[in-house]
């Protein structure tokens, strides 16, 4: 069997249960075929219960991954508070080294872990921004983490596929991340520095060095902070309701 555009649509409109979600639909279907073009290219870890990976040349395949890219996008990326308990330790080093009081403690304490909470969703929202605003453009956003280190796909003006990894700053790169793969032009974007090393840098931002067929839609760090806020504050209403 081989991948199936028109049935993998019929299933991605099964799976979507609003006109939000189906408007990713043609992104699900790009990925598909990306990885029917690069099977080596699916991320997936096998267990006892399923050992064979799922394929995009089977329906049960489609289903299956559908499935975990649209339950990604329903995941919500409001930031929750952790479940681990603080160390103790940290406080008497603080209260010993810096001076602060208990009391102070306790509070740096708390919003140290909402800082962590906030750090920790700011790649996944990143990720959201861009898709809002490349939604019409030739870029696929790689929903539910099944491509190898891949966030966005696309194609350039010659029809070749491009795998795009997107990085919320310059030193968050890991091994996997900086994998290059066999038939896939690798681009890489982050979008901030981590330190104050560039002379003449306008900010520490890096939309101005978006890849080339990223840019012109409008992207940039005013909107992302707009993107953000509204997400946010959309979220919580829903949590409180």
């Amino acid at each position: 069997m081989s991948f199936n555009k028109q049935r993998a649509t019929q299933i991605a409109e099964e799976i979507t249960i609003n006109a939000d979600e189906k408007l990713l639909i043609p992104s699900f279907i790009e990925v598909c075929q990306f990885l029917s073009d690069f099977p080596s290219e699916l991320s997936w870890r096998t267990s006892k219960a399923n050992p064979v990976k799922p394929s995009v040349d089977n329906e049960d395949g489609l289903r299956i991954l559908a499935n975990r890219y649209f339950d990604a996008y329903r995941r919500s990326d409001f930031p929750v508070k952790p479940s681990t308990i603080p160390d103790e330790m940290v406080s008497v080093i603080m209260e010993s080294a810096y001076g602060y009081s208990k009391e102070e403690c306790q509070r740096i304490k708390l919003e140290h872990q909402h800082a962590m909470c906030a750090e920790n969703c700011v790649g996944n929202l990143l990720e959201r921004y861009l898709e809002s605003k490349l939604r019409a453009s030739h870029w696929s956003w790689c929903c539910g983490e099944f491509v190898k280190a891949v966030d966005f796909i696309g194609k350039n003006e010659k029809g070749e596929w491009i795998a795009l990894q997107i990085k919320n700053r310059d030193n968050s790169e890991n091994s996997s991340s900086s994998a290059i793969r066999d038939g896939t032009r690798i681009q890489k974007w982050f979008r901030s520095f981590s330190k104050d090393t560039a002379k003449g840098r306008p900010s520490f931002t890096n939309w101005e060095n978006l890849p080339p067929l990223m840019q012109g839609y409008g992207l940039n760090e005013e909107g992302f902070k707009s993107f953000v806020s509204s997400y946010i504050s959309s979220e919580k209403a829903k949590n409180k309701g």
